[in-house]
């Protein structure tokens, strides 16, 4: 290891060199003497100590995040990963990948004017926040390999997040309504099996709180007398561990027994590990799969309900919200937020501030067993006319407790009367 000075046109300049254990010769460039002897003393504890030594400041963020893909990237989802390339190639590829990872540790304002650039150009809060998340994956590694001293993004303004969805979780009456217009969907496939499981897959979501990808790695083996067991869920057409990666169980409720024994006797599966809702291959759903049965089989159904008067929120409902009807049946049967966040597979902290409003709404409200709460709202959408159900179920939708307050008619029907405990 040496230090050098020599002469610029901008004042003198000190070069620190050392030698790499391959052999091959390094060097940095500092401004001052001060800041030459400082490189060459940690140079020398680093070589003392058997530490790794600076790498070269030459290269650059497209180079870093090549490396950082092979080495990384292929660990994450595989959503993930088309997300991450997706926004990468759009904002940053060819953009700004040139400028060197040391010029972007050394100055942050750089990170700033590439989301001033996107701003510019019409790039949404979210799609920044995703480039600055890949930014800052590829930074972070380029940290712990000694590459930089710094994650320069942590630094930089992020933009606003998107506004959390509210939940509104569908009440059983809506879960009855969405299935039994399933059932009655039109298919090429004469013996109606295929609507069958179209509504399966909806009680299933709604009444064990299921995410979808959990529903679809469900096999005939998952389902105890007593109880579902979930600890796996498909991403993309593989199978993959669940969002939390753990594994739980969720009550299962009688109604919901029947449909599945019912869905089996119809899918007469040759073993017991075979899936419940396989593709049309017979494995698991792919991405375009899932967004093809949202396209063509739940969203006409949710239209169809919409088009009623005062039924226009389910317009935009997702499968996904089916969760929340889950959450909202079993506090009102009276489980704790604490056993339901367990059975959802949600931290305490998620269930508190995602379904706030939710258990707020169902304080001091009536208890009623959940299988009670499904057959009250299966035996109401069998026998009540058409008009007299829309009219009850955009009354519950504006307002979620009247049923259990002391409504009068088919509402009452639902939730009470029943003791509060």
């Amino acid at each position: 290891m040496s230090i050098q000075r020599y002469e610029t046109a901008d004042g003198s300049r000190w070069r620190v060199r050392w030698r790499e254990p391959s052999g091959q010769m390094r060097s940095r460039t500092v401004a001052s003497k001060s800041e030459a002897a400082a490189l060459d003393a940690d140079l020398r504890s680093r070589k003392f100590k058997g530490d790794a030594l600076p790498r070269p400041g030459r290269e650059t963020l497209a180079a870093a995040y090549d490396e950082w893909w092979r080495l990384r990237g292929s660990q994450l989802s595989p959503n993930t990963q088309r997300t991450y390339q997706a926004v990468w190639r759009a904002h940053v590829q060819e953009r700004f990948d040139f400028h060197r990872i040391s010029e972007l540790a050394s100055d942050p304002q750089l990170l700033e004017e590439l989301t001033a650039d996107m701003r510019d150009r019409g790039v949404g809060p979210a799609a920044q926040r995703k480039v600055l998340a890949v930014m800052s994956a590829v930074l972070t590694a380029a940290v712990q390999w000694k590459k930089i001293a710094t994650n320069p993004v942590r630094q930089v303004p992020k933009p606003p997040a998107t506004r959390q969805r509210h939940p509104h979780p569908f009440p059983p009456v809506v879960v009855e309504r969405i299935r039994l217009r399933m059932q009655r969907r039109r298919t090429m496939d004469k013996t109606s099996r295929r609507a069958v499981g179209d509504a399966c897959l909806v009680t299933l979501l709604s009444y064990a709180g299921l995410r979808p990808g959990e529903a679809l790695a469900l096999r005939f083996s998952d389902i105890g007398k007593r109880t579902i067991g979930i600890d796996k869920a498909v991403s993309d057409g593989r199978e993959a561990p669940t969002k939390t990666r753990s594994i739980r169980s969720v009550p299962l409720v009688e109604p919901l027994r029947e449909d599945l024994d019912d869905w089996e006797s119809r899918r007469r599966p040759a073993s017991p590990h075979e899936l419940l809702f396989p593709s049309h291959d017979g494995g698991h759903w792919s991405d375009s799969e899932f967004r093809n049965w949202r396209h063509r089989v739940w969203r006409p159904v949710l239209q169809g309900l919409s088009d009623q008067p005062g039924l226009a929120p389910l317009a935009t409902a997702r499968p996904y919200d089916c969760r929340g009807s889950f959450v909202s049946l079993q506090l009102r049967a009276g489980a704790s937020p604490l056993e339901v966040a367990a059975w959802a597979g949600h931290s305490p902290q998620v269930m508190f501030r995602h379904y706030a409003n939710v258990i707020e709404e169902l304080v001091g409200e009536p208890r009623l067993p959940a299988d009670q709460q499904i057959r009250r709202a299966r035996s109401v959408v069998a026998d009540a006319a058409r008009q007299e159900l829309d009219e009850l179920i955009a009354d519950i939708l504006q307002r979620p407790t009247l049923a259990a307050s002391g409504g009068s008619g088919a509402a009452c029907v639902l939730y009470g009367p029943t003791s509060r405990s």
